[in-house]
């Protein structure tokens, strides 16, 4: 009537077929719920645990020369300020080396 060693096949087919969609389906949904090592972070810089929990701003309650966008700012205008007087020098090594005399210009 029934094969019974079939049915245990089809069977074992199932269970292990269901474990293993279930073993996928966590690890997808585990993923989505573990948070980076960078956001814990942030969060950890937000402030105390009691507290509601916001998102780290550097830009909220700063002075104006703290903010990140000023800091870099400032390095820039410094290396080309650095960069300037390196022309200059290497410009006037070169005419001293040519034998031409710098000539100075007035400021107006």
């Amino acid at each position: 009537m029934f094969n019974i060693s079939a049915l245990f096949v089809t069977m074992k087919k199932i269970i292990v077929l269901s474990l293993f969609l279930i073993f996928i389906g966590q690890s997808t949904i585990k993923a989505q719920f573990t948070e980076s090592k960078e956001r814990k972070k942030m969060w950890r810089k937000s402030g105390k645990r009691h507290k509601a929990r916001e998102a780290y701003n550097p830009y909220l309650k700063k002075k104006q020369k703290d903010k990140p966008s000023s800091i870099a700012a400032k390095q820039e205008k410094e290396g080309t300020r650095k960069m300037r007087r390196d022309y200059k020098r290497m410009n006037k090594k070169e005419m001293k080396k040519r034998g031409i005399k710098p000539t100075k210009v007035k400021k107006a």
